[in-house]
């Protein structure tokens, strides 16, 4: 049996503040639209490791949706609580550099702190654009639909605000 390789990676679906837009970006290694994110550095938490990507990848601070469980403290002092993602998945990437290989990804919601310049290739996305299967050709880099899982959890990201106002 072979056995394949696994990366511990953190992604965000980062909320505009104000309007109903997540962010996405065209990746071109593995040719996809994808919200920032990227492996878990040595000695890093999936938190620190979801804001650093987040930051490094388009300029933006982030503020985290905590979808912990209701208890208010944990009563061990040797213990402290992080963010939890709002699922783990485990998804099969196919490299052209890296080879085959799956990325054990903590899904992250969460808003961004202040807009300012979005570095080069990041653009909001609105729930019409998530909806449909339309092109987001922003920049005239290519032609490709957004996968359904972005498109999956860019719409639940948009949802779950509206719904408690985080």
């Amino acid at each position: 049996m072979v056995l394949i390789e696994k990366h511990f990676t953190s992604t965000a679906f980062v909320l505009h503040p104000i309007e109903d837009k997540v962010l996405l970006h065209w990746h071109n290694k593995v040719k996809a639209w994808l919200p920032p994110g990227g492996h878990i550095e040595n000695n890093e938490t999936p938190v620190e490791a979801v804001k650093r990507e987040t930051f490094e990848e388009t300029g933006i601070h982030i503020k985290l949706y905590n979808f912990n469980s209701s208890m208010s403290e944990i009563p061990f002092s040797d213990v402290k609580e992080i963010p939890a993602p709002y699922t783990i998945l485990l998804e099969n990437i196919n490299d052209p550099e890296n080879g085959e290989h799956i990325h054990i990804d903590m899904i992250y919601f969460s808003e961004a702190l202040k807009i300012g310049d979005l570095k080069d290739g990041w653009f909001w996305v609105n729930e019409n654009d998530l909806k449909g299967n339309v092109n987001l050709n922003f920049d005239n880099s290519n032609n490709a639909r957004i996968h359904d899982d972005v498109k999956h959890f860019g719409l639940k990201c948009i949802e779950l605000r509206r719904r408690y106002g985080n």
